[in-house]
């Protein structure tokens, strides 16, 4: 890969990955960004009125073991920008599940236990369901949805674990979710390795966690950046490819899927049908400010109710 032309278009985390793994391998990079901002869902924004908030809520675990090795790799003060606690799903009033630090199954158990919350028979209907997760391999068959994996559980346990993590992993409903997908989440988070399900909290804004650090990175790699641009051509030409008019030797689309779509169309009309047919989950983060106010834990579950599912505090 060294010397070539790579461009990559979106500089959302995605395409900040796969502008520095390039840069590591000696190639001449480009990332056009149409917005002015890096970051793509998970970076800051300026209100109206001149405050700087992230661009929704953001949270990571403990198995997002690639995304910590980039952010290692630029120089992000991961220490001092994460803030790591032992997974806890709980209501103001302490109710709900809290996993003791430890090997993660014996860990799962126990703090399936001692949830005080639920009544030993939901406790022991959980394991049952978690036990047969694990002999299956953490397989469902395809097409099945996350609510028919779970029918059989208690309803405190869908309502207040499962529709909680599908919502969080996921962003899409029990009902439509895929449950092969939601087991694979399970299986790395809370069954692989000790720290895997560990919540990582941010504490910087979410720019100043990975899009700023790997543009320093990329900046003093030589990387060429283009912001406020939309791309608006893409073409292949003898082994390389024509974006926009100007030749590289290969090309990343890490922008979304529409744009994708939009830009592969002529080029990959079966994929880029494919991407066009994605829809998306929206997510409406309300902020609040209350000097006074002071949460029992940096992270609370919030009541849910029948149109208010999984909400966090």
């Amino acid at each position: 890969m060294a010397g070539r032309r790579i461009v990559v278009v979106g500089a959302g985390w995605a395409g900040l990955a796969a502008a520095v793994q390039a840069g590591q391998r000696g190639a001449q990079v480009t990332v056009i960004e149409m917005a002015r901002e890096s970051g793509g869902r998970a970076r800051r924004v300026l209100t109206p009125a001149g405050d700087t908030l992230d661009n929704g809520q953001h949270v990571m675990i403990g198995a997002y073991s690639a995304t910590l090795g980039l952010m290692q790799t630029v120089g992000a003060d991961i220490a001092g920008g994460l803030l790591r606690l032992p997974l806890a799903l709980c209501q103001p009033d302490g109710r709900g599940l809290v996993l003791p630090v430890g090997a993660p199954v014996p860990a799962f158990l126990r703090g399936v236990l001692a949830n005080r919350g639920w009544r030993w028979a939901d406790k022991l209907a959980l394991l049952r369901a978690a036990g047969g997760w694990m002999l299956g391999g953490f397989r469902a068959p395809p097409g099945q949805s996350v609510g028919q994996l779970c029918a059989n559980l208690p309803a405190v346990v869908q309502r207040e674990l499962i529709e909680p993590l599908c919502l969080a992993a996921l962003n899409t409903p029990m009902a439509q979710a895929s449950a092969e997908v939601f087991l694979r989440v399970l299986k790395d988070a809370l069954f692989t390795r000790r720290g895997s399900a560990d919540l990582l909290l941010p504490r910087l804004p979410l720019s100043a966690l990975l899009p700023d650090p790997a543009w320093r990175w990329l900046d003093a790699a030589g990387a060429r950046r283009i912001t406020s641009q939309r791309v608006q051509a893409l073409q292949p030409q003898g082994g390389g490819w024509l974006v926009d008019g100007e030749h590289f030797d290969a090309v990343v689309l890490a922008c979304s899927a529409t744009e994708a779509a939009r830009l592969a169309g002529a080029v990959a009309p079966g994929w880029a049908a494919q991407a066009a047919a994605l829809r998306y989950e929206p997510t409406v983060p309300p902020y609040l400010a209350d000097a006074g106010l002071r949460l029992p834990q940096p992270m609370v579950a919030l009541p849910p109710g029948p149109a208010s599912p999984a909400q966090f505090a």
